[in-house]
């Protein structure tokens, strides 16, 4: 963005009219004295007027030339007719001149923008009053600036002034270049980069307007009401220029306006003023009369959207975040680095302690770990020995099993043998007669090796072989080789008609029939003979078949309940404690499961559950019964 000023001669005129205007107005000469005047005709004029306090009223020469004949000039003539007793000084401050690096006298004052004065804040300001705009209900919304353009442009609204040429007063001016950068922002744009080329007339001739109406510029920026206020007078057609982002007027009457209203020119304070000469001076403003336009001066307190102003454009306090050096941003950062860096430290600090206490935690875990793997290995070799301890049982069990079975075959082997062998004794030989009872005999070896060679296999396999089985013909063998049929005890069978088939292996679970029938009847027979009762039910009930086997025998201590289906010490002389355990271990390996109840006032439910055969063709029922009658 190129920045321009009108031709110096042009410049010179201007304020040769200025000056001879201020000497019309009978300003004296020595009010307007230059802050680049000498120090010795300063001190010279201190000492003119001894006995007087002086009050100095300094101007930043940033404001328009009527300001300076309408509203300035007043007020320092109604100063000094209001303070007699005071010596009222005024001087002028170039523009551009830093402020906060200007030694100022005792007494000073000063009169400046709003911004102004929010961007020297280091000075200390203290605000006295603010001058109000003829009309202006809100002293805090007086002035703002606004944007024309030639009445035929195709510039519409503010995104279409993107990348025109301007026309302006100042850089330095409040509302004629800091208000409107500040609505360039406040629509999203960069407002350092937003026009093409800015020229500055910096107050001379031609103005702002008059190079917008000329040509030279497509757009120009003129503050509030100096529109109106040149159709009035007539130097601009009406119709020749026309407001761009307009915005609706405040208050009845207002000006046309393209961005927001601020707080116009105050009087402030220096910290190095007296409090006595503050009062007096404040007291004497605010009673001055309006001057012949009408504007007069009021106490106005609120600065806010001038604070948002500048820190939005980083000017004043927040021009700091223009510096994007490594050393600004370090200085403007040093907090949040700071905690940046503590946090960091912190952290590596937690991640030294976190990885030793994890190598830590890691060696006790190998530790463990290997403890576990031994435990382990012990509970495996025990698992095994207990599983051959079972297995032990089981065969004990199908030993007296396989006894009990090969007595009728071996039975009818001898009998039919000692009968072939009497006839021949006593010379009797028949060869058609002997046939029959040889081949019984032979029937009843080939039995005799089916059995032995089932409990062979069953004591050598590790896992059950399932078969679909009819439980019914399981628990019917069961009650016999249990020995149920020889006892005295009253017994109660009840099973449905119909087979309930199962996928087990037949002679495990007989096993454990066996097992359960066996024991109720020894509880029976050994402490209620007399009224012993028993009752086995095989029903079906959802997916499950259910065996269970109750008796009224002795009344269980809750240690002898507790052991029930664990290995443990037999209260029988020929008991090894593992029947029922094995029991329990068989029943899971088929997917069931075998529960004990204790009955009131005694005896004992045990319930044996085992999953109902599915309706499938994959299975074919067992044919197999060791339960044959020779006799």
């Amino acid at each position: 963005m190129s920045q321009r000023t009108p031709p110096l001669c042009l410049r010179a005129l201007f304020v040769t009219l200025s000056v001879a205007l201020g000497l019309v107005l009978a300003v004296p000469a020595e009010s307007r004295t230059s802050a680049a005047a000498p120090e010795a005709e300063r001190d010279a004029r201190d000492e003119s007027s001894p006995g007087r306090p002086v009050i100095t009223i300094g101007l930043v020469d940033t404001f328009t030339p009527d300001f300076y004949m309408y509203s300035f000039v007043p007020l320092v003539e109604a100063l000094r007719a209001k303070l007699p007793q005071y010596e009222v000084r005024t001087f002028e401050f170039a523009r551009g001149t830093d402020l906060e690096r200007v030694e100022f006298k005792p007494n000073t004052f000063l009169i400046l923008s709003s911004g102004d004065a929010v961007r020297f804040d280091a000075l200390g300001l203290e605000e006295i009053a603010t001058r109000r705009v003829a009309g202006s209900a809100n002293v805090d919304r007086t002035i703002g600036a606004v944007f024309v353009v030639p009445a035929k442009s195709p510039v519409r609204t503010l995104e279409d002034l993107k990348g025109r040429s301007v026309a302006t007063t100042s850089p330095a001016a409040f509302e004629g270049w800091l208000v409107p950068m500040n609505e360039i922002a406040r629509a999203g744009f960069d407002p350092e980069h937003f026009f093409s080329e800015v020229l500055f007339t910096e107050w001379n001739v031609p103005d702002a307007a008059t190079m917008v109406l000329s040509g030279q510029t497509e757009a120009a920026i003129l503050s509030t009401c100096a529109l109106e206020e040149a159709v009035a007078a007539g130097a601009i057609d009406p119709q020749a220029l026309r407001v761009v982002n307009e915005q609706p007027p405040v208050g009845a009457g207002g000006c046309k306006r393209s961005t927001e209203l601020f707080p116009d020119m105050m009087l402030a304070s220096l910290p190095n003023a007296h409090p006595d000469v503050v009062r007096d001076v404040t007291v004497a403003v605010l009673t001055a009369p309006p001057d012949r336009r009408g504007y007069d001066w009021v106490s106005n307190n609120n600065r806010q959207r001038v604070l948002e102003l500048m820190e939005r454009l980083q000017l004043g306090p927040w021009a700091y975040l223009r510096d994007m050096s490594p050393s600004a941003l370090v200085e403007r950062y040093k907090v949040p680095l700071a905690a940046l860096a503590a946090a960091l430290l912190i952290l590596a600090v937690h991640v030294v302690r976190v990885n030793l206490l994890v190598r830590r935690r890691t060696r006790e875990l190998t530790r463990e770990s290997h403890r576990r793997e031994a435990a382990a290995e012990a509970l495996r070799a025990s698992r095994q020995a207990l599983a051959n301890l079972e297995r032990a049982g089981m065969v004990a069990q199908l030993s007296a099993m396989f006894a009990h079975e090969l007595k009728q075959p071996l039975t009818a082997i001898v009998n039919y043998l000692t009968g072939i062998k009497m006839l021949r004794e006593q010379g009797t030989f028949d060869p058609a007669r002997e046939a029959f009872p040889i081949d019984r005999s032979l029937e009843a070896a080939y039995l005799a090796a089916d059995i032995v060679e089932r409990v062979r296999q069953s004591a050598k396999r590790q896992m059950p072989v399932p078969e679909r089985t009819d439980l019914c013909s399981v628990l019917s063998c069961a009650m016999q080789h249990a020995g149920a049929m020889k006892s005295s005890v009253l017994i109660e069978r009840r099973q449905p008609d119909t087979p309930v088939w199962v996928d087990v292996d037949a002679l495990e679970i007989e096993l454990v029939l066996v097992n359960l029938i066996k024991n109720a009847l020894e509880a029976v027979e050994r402490t209620n003979p007399a009224d012993g009762r028993l009752e086995v039910t095989l029903r079906a009930d959802g997916d499950r078949a259910l065996v269970t086997v109750e008796d009224n025998g002795e009344a269980l201590s809750d240690d002898v309940f507790g052991n029930l289906g664990k290995p443990h010490a037999s209260s029988k002389k020929e008991g090894l404690g593992l029947g029922l355990a094995i029991a329990v271990s068989i029943a899971e390996a088929h997917r069931g499961h075998l529960a004990f109840d204790r009955r009131q006032p005694q005896g004992l439910r045990a319930t044996l559950t085992l999953p109902l055969a599915t309706p499938d063709a994959a299975s074919t029922p067992s044919t197999r019964n060791l339960n044959r009658d020779f006799a």
